[in-house]
Formats: C-alpha cells, sequence, structure tokens
C-alpha cells in the first residue's frame, strides 16, 4: 500500500496513460483502500471520476478481461464499464527494482456507496432501487456474486448500479440474491433518513469494509458520508462519526485526522497523541510514531510519550551536509 500510495503522490512518474490523474486526498496524501482482492483509490481524469483498482492476483484481471469480452456480447444495462491498462503502473520493489503492473478502472457516476446513501433516502425509496437493479442483471443473465452494500452504488440519478465485478459471471438464469442488501436497509434507516449502527459479521468486517484485523482487534472502519469513525465485529461503536480521515488499525493503534490537524488513537478509542500535528506516520515494524508540526518533528513510542524532537531546519542541513559529503 505504501508505494501504491507513492505512486498516487506523484502519478506523472509512475503512470503511463494517467500522467494527469488526481487522487482523492486526505491531509495531502492519497486515500488508499485495501480489500481482499485489491488495493483501491479514487482519482479524478480529466473531470471524469474512477475507481483505480490494483489486483493482488492475476486471475482477478482475467476474470475482468473475460467479463468485459462478454459484456460487449449482450446489453450491459446498469452494469459499468472496466478498463485493464496493461504495464500502466511503475513501482519499487524495497530493493529499487521497477515492476510494471496491470490496473483496472471502473468509471463512478456522481453518487454514493449503499453504506452512504443509508444516512440520505428513505428506506422504501433505496429498496425500490435495489430492486430495480436486480431486475436488469438479472435479464441480461449477469450474476454478481458478491452484492454488499459496499458494492453497490446509489447513483444521483436515482438508479442503483453494482460494483466491483471480480467473482462476476455470466449465466442464461440469473437469480442475484438481493435479501441482504434489503435487510442493510432495514437496519439502517429511519424516517428521517438517520443511520444507526447494524451488527456487522466478522466475514463482513473484513472483506467489504475497509478494516484491518490484528491478532487482538477486529476493528472496521466505516465511512459515513464524508466522516469515519470504529466499530468492532460485532457492529459496536468505538468512536463517533468525528474524523475527517483515518487510517487501518495496525498493531492496536490508527492514525485519525480532524479540522486539519492527525494524531493516533488505541484500540478502545483513546487518545494516544493528541490531534495538535500537522502529520503522524506509525511505523509497524518499530511501533513508533513519527510526527510534525511546522517546525520540528517527533518521534514517539508505542504510548504517545515524546522519545526526541528536532528542528526541521537541522535535519535539512544534516541531509544537505550529507549529500554534499
Amino acid at each position: 500500500m505504501t508505494y501504491f500510495k507513492v505512486a498516487l503522490s506523484a502519478p506523472a512518474l509512475h503512470f503511463k496513460r494517467l500522467r494527469l490523474a488526481e487522487p482523492l486526498l486526505c491531509n495531502g496524501q492519497p486515500i488508499v483502500r485495501r480489500t481482499y482482492s485489491a488495493i483501491e483509490a479514487e482519482i479524478m481524469v480529466e473531470g471524469r471520476h474512477f475507481l483505480l483498482m490494483l489486483p493482488f492476483e492475476e486471475d482477478s484481471l482475467h476474470r475482468i478481461e473475460e467479463f468485459e469480452r462478454m459484456a460487449q456480447e449482450r446489453s450491459r444495462g446498469p452494469l459499468l464499464e472496466n478498463r485493464i491498462l496493461h504495464n500502466e503502473l511503475a513501482l519499487f520493489d524495497s530493493l529499487g527494482h521497477r515492476h510494471e503492473v496491470d490496473i483496472v478502472l471502473q468509471e463512478l457516476p456522481s453518487g454514493a456507496t449503499l453504506n452512504e446513501a443509508v444516512t440520505r433516502y428513505r428506506a422504501d425509496h433505496l429498496k425500490a432501487m435495489i430492486w430495480a437493479m436486480k431486475e436488469r442483471i438479472d435479464a441480461i443473465g449477469f450474476r454478481h456474486n458478491n452484492l454488499t452494500p459496499s458494492n453497490i452504488l446509489i447513483c444521483d440519478s436515482g438508479v442503483a448500479r453494482p460494483l466491483r465485478y471480480w467473482y462476476a459471471e455470466w449465466e442464461p438464469f440469473s437469480n442475484n440474491d438481493i435479501t441482504p442488501l434489503l435487510d442493510f436497509i432495514d437496519q439502517n434507516c429511519n424516517e428521517g433518513g438517520d443511520a444507526k449502527l447494524s451488527h456487522l459479521c466478522a466475514h463482513d468486517c473484513e472483506a467489504e469494509y475497509t478494516s484491518f484485523s490484528t491478532k487482538y482487534d477486529k476493528i472496521t472502519l466505516l465511512r459515513r458520508g464524508d466522516r469515519y469513525g470504529f466499530v468492532d465485529c460485532d457492529g459496536r461503536q468505538i468512536t463517533p462519526f468525528i474524523y475527517s480521515w483515518a487510517s487501518e488499525f495496525e498493531e492496536g493503534r490508527a492514525v485519525v485526522a480532524r479540522n486539519g490537524k492527525m494524531g493516533a488513537i488505541d484500540s478502545n478509542g483513546n487518545s494516544v497523541i493528541p490531534i495538535i500535528y500537522k502529520s503522524v506516520e506509525f511505523d509497524v515494524e518499530t511501533a513508533l510514531f513519527h510526527a510534525t508540526n511546522a517546525h520540528y518533528h517527533y518521534l514517539l513510542d508505542y504510548e504517545g510519550k515524546i522519545i526526541r524532537r528536532t528542528r526541521i531546519e537541522e535535519e535539512e542541513n544534516a541531509d544537505t551536509a550529507i549529500n554534499h559529503f
């Protein structure tokens, strides 16, 4: 994920055809997500919105290629187009070796996922959209095989469209199961359009939401509108939806952001590092934090205690001296 984020931070250096891509940012950093099948980011290219996906397995690319070949032979209906860009992204491994990899683009109409839409629409309206989508994709013989709230886009036009076709297939008589989607709407919608937290099973936490499970934690990062919060695997709230951005939990720590500042919390939602810094990064291997403000760079331990403080000007002077050596 680190290399992918670096590439998105400087697309002109790492992409062939997407040199002008503009990734969605938080505190100046690209927002990157990890699912079972791929690393993802949302990008804008010449005013068009795309889901950019870097699959983990080559078989996933073959599935998308086969899917697109079949889609051209029949009505696409409410399905979104996938484009495979071969050898598009240049990544460098820890030894500095360059690798050119394939990526998948899926165009995103304006809208929100069902996870987010339950806060905006009435339950009966959402159910009508889901039923209409089912009828259309069943009719063209499309079977998604992973219809979850995070894989459903509720377009501003009032049409529901499925996202992410890693497990999709074509068959003569499809019968997509939308029961989990309807149950999710019932559990999360009310007449006021405000959502409540629902029970999330461990499979959903790990597969469909931005999440990270450690040996001791199983915590899910969720987004509601433009705010982020955390729940445990039983759907119990760990933090309110108050963060403008948040990282996945790693070794019991997550980096969070509010009002343009960053800090860190533990797996109980308690503050470890106050949200006062310009940037915060957690090094999993050393269990140390690196933080900066306008004038200083800080090294903090796992509990947030400051180990060392260095003026940024001193570090820059030291770097300059080394480069001239």
